[in-house]
């Protein structure tokens, strides 16, 4: 039975040539296909004004969430099976459907449904866009790709609310959708005609082969470190937010004031793009491990200085530079733990993440008020990094 095994990649079988603009093509797809993920929170007002307020939440998130995050563990195996490109485009254009599809929809039961079949068909992207770059760039092209993309993950969660609040103003949410819809239908083009296959070497083994090796993959120890760390770098980043949100909210400040306190950090998601020469420097682990120094710090800080508008400004700049350094390190180890069935790799780092950001809108619910919940998370941050940390010490021994 074949088994994924875990070995550096070959100098050169595994690096296709890429055509120009290829990168800033999947950079600029991240960030449209994850706005997707993020318009229900500036869009719910106009959707309970329309279809009535009863299941919106419902409709319009949770669905989405939960078919994304599935989505994940769904595409990987099929990016490795079939290739890179024909997933990635097709299940663009199956989005590109699907987000018109949303636009039209008559009631908020139909728009659960479309909005989940609009989270599966988005879920294509990620795992295999990361499964491609991993495989179509050398190292150093890697890094700074990944952390480009990256970016865009992290980004489309706050500046994807202002264009889409903007076009819902005028053209309602039915026109955000289906603006959303002909701008994926330009991209879906762009790729069809752009992006080639990478010349990787993959495995050959059959389609229910690579779902079971992926099962086995997760289960790996290693893969089981790596998932409890993982769980916190996103699940943490939306708990700050929303428990920042309350915060703001209880002291008065008005949601526009709000907007831009969350706004005064996305400068520090840049430092993305320098988790690439610092894993050349000090190596994938230790450059996690300094992520996650970095989070800790930033949400501790933000606990004592809870009152000081000042200060939580400055602290949330360093949380969030920690977070900016995790995920593109967090997909470097994924995808070397995986190798050679990237696909596998990105599927669960995905499913995962994605999985924590989901249960990271629970932090609500943590005791001690906003500066208590930010303590506890805090420590989770600095218990990830040693579990993380752990897990690379593990590499080489299965």
């Amino acid at each position: 039975m074949p088994t994924i095994v875990n070995t550096p990649p070959p100098p050169t079988a595994e690096r296709g040539a890429t055509r120009a603009g290829t990168i800033p093509l999947l950079v600029g797809t991240a960030l449209v296909v994850l706005i997707q993920l993020y318009a229900a929170i500036p869009l719910h007002q106009s959707v309970a004004a329309d279809l009535g307020s009863a299941d919106v939440t419902t409709a319009l998130a949770a669905g989405y969430s939960f078919a994304y995050a599935l989505g994940f563990l769904i595409y990987g195996p099929l990016s490795d099976h079939y290739g890179r490109r024909r997933i990635l485009v097709s299940g663009l254009a199956a989005l590109t459907v699907a987000t018109l599809a949303v636009s039209l929809a008559p009631s908020t039961g139909a728009l659960a449904v479309l909005r989940a079949l609009q989270g599966l068909a988005a879920a294509t992207f990620a795992p295999t866009a990361l499964a491609y770059l991993g495989e179509a760039l050398p190292p150093p092209r890697r890094a700074t790709a990944i952390g480009a993309i990256s970016v865009a993950f992290l980004t489309a969660g706050i500046i994807g609310q202002l264009p889409t609040a903007a076009i819902a103003t005028a053209a309602g949410w039915r026109g955000t959708f289906f603006i959303g819809g002909i701008l994926l239908a330009a991209l879906t083009l762009a790729a069809f005609v752009i992006i080639r296959e990478p010349d990787a070497d993959r495995p050959h083994q059959p389609l229910r082969e690579r779902y079971a090796g992926l099962l086995r993959f997760a289960l790996r120890p290693r893969s089981l470190l790596l998932a409890l760390g993982h769980l916190v770098v996103l699940g943490g980043f939306v708990g700050m937010y929303n428990l920042l949100g309350t915060h703001l909210t209880s002291a008065g400040l008005s949601a526009t004031e709000i907007m831009l306190v969350r706004a005064a950090a996305l400068p520090a998601m840049l430092c993305s793009l320098l988790a690439g020469p610092l894993a050349a420097r000090l190596g994938p682990a230790r450059t996690a491990l300094t992520g996650f120094i970095l989070a800790t710090a930033g949400l501790a800080a933000e606990s004592v200085l809870a009152d000081a508008l000042t200060g939580l400004l400055a602290a949330s700049v360093v949380f969030v530079a920690g977070v900016a350094v995790l995920v593109p390190t967090m997909i470097t180890l994924w995808g070397e733990a995986a190798h050679p069935a990237r696909g596998v790799g990105m599927a669960v780092n995905g499913f995962v993440l994605f999985l924590g950001a989901g249960l990271g809108s629970y932090a609500i619910e943590l005791p001690g008020g906003f500066g208590g919940a930010l303590g506890v998370t805090s420590g989770l941050y600095l218990a990830a990094g040693a579990v993380v940390y752990a897990s690379c010490a593990m590499k080489g021994r299965q």
